[in-house]
């Protein structure tokens, strides 16, 4: 298995965490875990050769070979895999605040959600599978995809930051320990109207986003080290206990840390190690056909 992260226009890199390609000789291979954990980014993802099937919340989704589909903020565990054959696939993650500058709407309505980007954008999604399945090889297929991208940020216009950008600045600022309460007296406005701001532009309310981005940190580097005890040493320092800090592994990887520890989740740990779309590389990495 390999991954590549691909560079991004500057005009659009603000707003998207890192965008990749995946690629496999054999499919994902079905001796590994292949659980993707929440990470409170919402993505988009190309299945450029090869179809990819994923498991959430006792669903189970089908996606044919070029079927783009966009999955909004999970809070729960996918798994994720395909038949055995070359696979490559295209990913966008975008940074929480991100998609709402490419999609309009109320981000709330995409949580839980993997939905062909057809359903979402109508013609506009169809154009980019047509687009994508057009290309000879994955390099122009990357290139249709970040035409794309630039075409509906430019659409949208969304101006200055707003609300939640700020918010989550200072959310990442102080490590994701900032409670709602201090939040609330920071950005001076109520509690409510936050959350409501929270699930229109980002698609949940803060203190549950605030939770998966723990998360997130502590998995980044349990992904390097695959130490239970030294996660649950990390854990500390953001989550209230021990006990808390479990209850919130398990719902976020559907299983405790010391077994999921013992998993082989290459797969998994695979977009952990790459680099973030600041530093990636170059599109000719990335022209070679299918």
């Amino acid at each position: 298995m390999r991954l590549t992260p691909i560079a991004l226009p500057p005009e659009i890199a603000p707003w998207i965490h890192q965008m990749w390609v995946f690629e496999s000789e054999r499919g994902l291979p079905p001796g590994d875990a292949r659980v993707v954990v929440p990470n409170g980014r919402p993505k988009l993802i190309i299945p450029w050769r090869n179809g990819l099937m994923a498991e959430a919340s006792g669903l189970r989704q089908v996606h044919d070979e070029g079927d783009a589909v966009l999955i909004g903020l999970w809070d729960a565990p996918t798994v994720i895999s395909s038949s055995p054959a070359a696979t490559v696939s295209i990913g966008i993650e975008f940074k929480p605040n991100g998609l709402s500058r490419f999609v309009a709407g109320d981000m709330s309505d995409l949580n839980q959600k993997i939905l062909p980007i057809g359903d979402v954008l109508g013609a506009l999604g169809d154009r980019l599978r047509r687009r994508v399945m057009a290309a000879e090889t994955c390099g122009d297929a990357v290139r249709a995809a970040i035409g794309f991208l630039l075409e509906r940020f430019r659409a949208l216009e969304t101006g200055p930051a707003r609300l939640a950008d700020e918010a989550l600045r200072l959310m990442g600022e102080s490590g994701y320990r900032l409670d709602v309460a201090d939040l609330e007296r920071r950005l001076g406005y109520s509690r409510r109207y936050i959350a409501a701001v929270f699930q229109r532009d980002v698609g949940l309310a803060p203190k549950r986003l605030n939770s998966i981005l723990a998360f997130e940190r502590l998995y980044r580097a349990f992904s390097q080290h695959k130490s239970a005890s030294l996660l649950r040493d990390d854990a500390l320092d953001l989550f209230y206990d021990q006990s808390h800090f479990i209850r919130h592994f398990k719902q976020f990887t559907g299983t405790s840390p010391r077994r999921f520890a013992e998993m082989d989740n290459e797969f998994g740990r695979i977009f952990y190690r790459t680099r973030e779309a600041t530093g990636s590389s170059h599109l000719s990495n990335t022209d070679r056909e299918g």
